[in-house]
């Protein structure tokens, strides 16, 4: 018989990609009268992935519990747990025109398991040392881009101020963090295998400026919103033009992650255009979803040939011989 597959907290990435892909289409639909057909598929999909992954999650921690626990342990993949939560939350926002009976309670599920193992691994990290190259991007999911994506949610939810409690958690946390993290990219670089870490580095700021209009509502203040919008697009511009450095490791599930930052980053900027109405403003916004449907068809059809090869997961570890 056939073992399941040992699947890796990471892997959670793309149920976050097909999610804010979603909402990025959702989001269109309502702004440019696109058909909201895609939007829906990509929202079902994600669902669908994230049913499959927590099956096999769940099965690594009932069949393969020392490789879970090892996960759990670890200064780096631990942080990939926070994808969890997160997929939670997104999951109750795509069942949310639908089902609100449903999305409501799942919301409030997500959210305070966010918040637990955010402050989870905030105390183990004071509790721990930790060797300068274990501090990458995946260091933001815990107790930043998770829970910006957390006040994002409360405030599409309707509760704008829990919503506001969350982004101050998690934007102070992003401050805190960024500098701490860019110093050692900046010293130390990143291993060739560890790159596609480099999409979570783009995820605090494009969450902060669609998570801040949303909160914010008619009380936007523009000049927060430029600020945090010529930021993330600086990020990218940044990433874009590293993209060959980036791109030296062969491709594998993680680069997902890339999906969920530049999605996320045309919802911000489609807010912006739906109260600016400025053309410049608008190209961007096209150029940026444009982008975001490129990148998820090249990764969905990289995905395909993996898992037509039987490469896409991890091997189960052989049990040993008694």
């Amino acid at each position: 018989m056939k073992k399941l597959p040992l699947l890796p907290a990471s892997f959670f990435a793309l149920t976050l990609g097909l999610a804010e892909t979603g909402n990025a289409w959702r989001f269109a639909t309502n702004l440019w009268g696109i058909s909201s057909v895609i939007g829906e598929v990509l929202e079902a999909l994600a669902v669908l992935s994230f049913l499959l992954f927590i099956a096999l999650f769940l099965n690594k921690w009932l069949a393969h519990r020392q490789a879970a626990r090892a996960e759990a342990r670890d200064p780096v993949q631990s942080a990939f747990l926070a994808l969890i939560p997160e997929s939670v939350i997104l999951i109750a926002l795509a069942m949310q025109p639908y089902w609100p009976g449903a999305a409501q309670p799942l919301f409030w599920l997500g959210s305070a398991a966010n918040l637990a193992f955010g402050a989870w691994r905030l105390a183990g990290n004071w509790r721990s040392q930790r060797d300068p190259a274990q501090i990458v991007p995946p260091l933001y999911l815990p107790y930043t881009a998770s829970v910006l994506v957390n006040a994002l949610a409360a405030g599409v939810m309707g509760y704008t101020d829990y919503g506001w409690m969350l982004f101050g958690a998690g934007a102070i946390s992003w401050l805190v963090l960024d500098s701490t993290i860019t110093h050692q990219l900046m010293t130390g670089g990143l291993a060739e295998k560890t790159r596609h870490f480099m999409g979570i580095y783009s995820a605090p700021p494009v969450v902060a400026l669609a998570a801040y209009q949303v909160l914010a509502g008619a009380d936007v203040h523009a000049g927060i919103t430029y600020a945090l919008a010529g930021y993330a697009l600086f990020v990218f511009a940044g990433l874009a033009l590293a993209s060959r450095w980036l791109a030296r490791q062969d491709f594998a599930a993680g680069y997902w992650a890339y999906t969920f930052g530049v999605a996320t980053l045309a919802q911000g900027l489609m807010l912006m255009v739906e109260r600016e109405h400025n053309d410049m403003l608008n190209a961007t916004a096209v150029a940026v979803f444009a982008a975001t449907l490129l990148l998820v068809l090249y990764l969905t059809i990289a995905t395909l040939r993996l898992l037509a090869n039987g490469a896409y997961f991890p091997a189960a570890p052989m049990a040993r011989a008694r």
